[in-house]
């Protein structure tokens, strides 16, 4: 097979693996997600995968022999990365053997017993190996969109990497046990069974140097054709998610801002109160501040944090308004159980990216909570990402409520 056949049953399959996805596609259009994409982390979409099929040499003379007698077995293992739904890489090793035909019928050497000539011609088996590296295009995902529900995801690639032929061949008085560089064009047909687990369809075409299979008097480079059938199973996270566009969040910020001062203020002049009313009572009762069991309190509640778009640290200011509140309303309910919510935006964020900033924000709160001291009654709960604090102003979502 030349390479300009090769490519060319490429492109037909690429057309045909279009076709199919179109057809998928149509009546589900809403499970399926167009780019961009948000990143994973590193060890995700990461998946590995063995198979087994046939190998076919293509040499100068290999023609010579049955086309049945030059298949060799192939075995394949690789470990490999989606980096977005349409690139991925990978990195494998590829080979176990390979067959050919050597025949040099312009070479002829004198036998002096005998009078006459010969050629040297033979069949070859070579230990083939071949570590490479490749880069793969996922045409399915890139023309027809991302859907992770797919059956028939198709990705041809390109690749490179380090070719040995494990059997020394002496050929015209040369040994030739070397590695030899090799480059590689195909395509990976992935068949999905289950969300973990793919049947996989690799056809490529390398081309390495003549000198590979020991006979290095004719053509400049020499061909292999593969073909395997394996297995592929993806490790977790499988997925891939649509990015949402970035929002400017300055407004919010300032508002937010704003609203940090206002309750700073009133914090303050609360605590002014408090502290008159605890010297009345000291008044009242000889000079000694007293607690009078059964006495209507007046607690502040419910009392709330908000915070900046994707953080969830305290600001000074947080700090000293949940210290100061844990002093004036829980330590004088001790009897009381406290609701703590840490919330997310819904309208900012993916689901999982909101469930864990809400409990970020959650355990920010508790902790200063606990850093005060005392033994109180509290139930936490993590909403992630909701509206249910308000649906048209996204940023009181940002918060944690005490009630």
């Amino acid at each position: 097979m030349t390479m300009r056949k090769f490519f060319l049953t490429v492109a037909i399959c690429a057309i045909a693996a279009a076709s199919a996805n179109a057809q998928v596609i149509k009546g589900a259009e809403a499970q399926t997600l167009r780019g961009p994409y948000e990143t994973n982390r590193l060890f995700d979409n990461i998946f590995i995968g063995a198979a087994g099929g046939v190998n076919l040499y293509q040499g100068e003379n290999d023609h010579e022999i049955d086309f049945a007698k030059r298949l060799a077995p192939a075995v394949q293992g690789y470990i490999g990365k989606w980096i977005t739904p349409s690139v991925g890489i990978r990195l494998g090793y590829y080979g176990i053997q390979a067959k050919g035909y050597y025949a040099d019928k312009t070479l002829s050497r004198f036998n002096a017993y005998t009078e006459d000539y010969h050629t040297f011609a033979g069949k070859q088996k070579m230990n083939h190996n071949y570590v490479r590296g490749d880069l793969m295009w996922n045409i399915s995902n890139a023309i027809g969109g991302y859907r992770a529900d797919r059956f028939w995801d198709i990705a041809p690639y390109l690749g490179a990497g380090a070719m040995w032929n494990g059997t020394t061949k002496k050929v015209d008085g040369s040994h030739h046990h070397d590695t030899e560089f090799a480059v590689t064009a195909g395509i990976y047909n992935m068949f999905r069974i289950s969300k973990a687990l793919d049947i996989t369809l690799d056809v490529n075409q390398s081309v390495v140097n003549q000198r590979y299979d020991g006979d290095s008097r004719h053509n400049r480079r020499e061909f292999i054709a593969s073909a395997s059938l394996g297995l592929a199973y993806q490790f977790k996270n499988r997925e891939f998610s649509r990015a949402h566009a970035p929002v400017d969040v300055t407004p919010y910020n300032n508002k937010i801002k704003d609203l940090n001062k206002l309750l700073e203020d009133a914090n303050a002049l609360n605590k002014k109160l408090q502290s008159d009313l605890d010297a009345e009572k000291a008044k009242d009762k000889g000079g000694k501040t007293v607690y009078v069991p059964g006495e209507t309190k007046t607690v502040p509640s419910p009392f709330a944090v908000y915070f900046p778009l994707g953080k969830s640290t305290l600001t000074d200011a947080q700090k000293n308004s949940i210290k100061y509140f844990v002093e004036t309303a829980m330590k004088t309910n001790s009897d009381r159980t406290f609701e703590i919510v840490g919330a997310a935006d819904s309208a900012t964020g993916s689901a999982k990216t909101n469930e864990r900033l809400g409990q970020a924000r959650l355990d920010a709160v508790l902790n200063i909570i606990k850093a005060c001291g005392g033994n109180y009654k509290i139930s936490d709960k993590n909403l992630g990402g909701t509206d249910e604090f308000s649906k048209t102003d996204k940023t009181l979502n940002r918060v944690v409520v005490i009630k």
